[in-house]
């Protein structure tokens, strides 16, 4: 079997598989699912990314193969691996791997569940707001910067130094009908914006 991980940015806990995105490093590895007549270390390995040899990945005991995705989000990387005694394939592998996009998470923050896209808040009332990232090409959260927007009106982030963590206070008083407000966040790479995600959620004010 071929087995995959990449090194996309997910939170800490996070227990899923961290999804690639474009520029992220894919690493493969050849986990042979049938009893091989010797050691897998001693067999010539052959590696094809797209149906493309790879030449320079192959070769002896080379059961691993890293590579950058290339392909837009939603297109998928074909990987085939070759075992190889001799000149004769005795096992072939395949793997199909889909390039995702980075993703923001919007929830309450002492909640572990996401806001649903209309969102009931009511007057005088304050909302903790956390931006959870997902897949982004940066080992370190710090490397991207939060925006937040009520319609279109910038938040200025000044209650919390973490700049995922919005609080917004909702004015008190008394509302003769409901009051829609849309909250949109962008979260982007300070060291690539090609790299960025956007969340947006519906407050029902009462």
């Amino acid at each position: 079997a071929i087995t995959w991980s990449s090194d996309s940015y997910v939170p800490p806990g996070y227990e899923g598989l961290a999804l690639p995105t474009q520029g992220s490093q894919i690493k493969v590895f050849v986990l042979p699912t049938k009893k091989l007549s010797a050691d897998p270390e001693k067999f010539t390995y052959r590696w094809l990314l797209d149906e493309e040899i790879i030449g320079w990945a192959g070769g002896q005991g080379k059961s691993v193969f890293s590579f950058p995705a290339t392909k837009w989000p939603g297109d998928y990387h074909n990987i085939e691996s070759q075992i190889l005694n001799g000149e004769n394939v005795i096992w072939r592998g395949f793997a199909e791997i889909k390039v995702s996009k980075a993703e923001a998470v919007l929830q309450l923050s002492n909640s572990d569940y996401a806001l649903p896209e209309i969102f009931s808040a009511r007057t005088g009332q304050t909302l903790k707001i956390s931006a959870t990232p997902f897949f982004f090409n940066t080992q370190d959260s710090s490397n991207l910067d939060f925006q937040w927007k009520l319609d279109e009106e910038e938040l200025l982030n000044t209650d919390n130094k973490d700049f995922n963590i919005f609080s917004l206070t909702i004015p008190a008083g008394q509302l003769k009908e409901s009051l829609i407000k849309t909250l949109n966040l962008f979260v982007s790479d300070k060291n690539n914006t090609d790299y960025q995600a956007s969340s947006q959620i519906t407050l029902e004010i009462q």
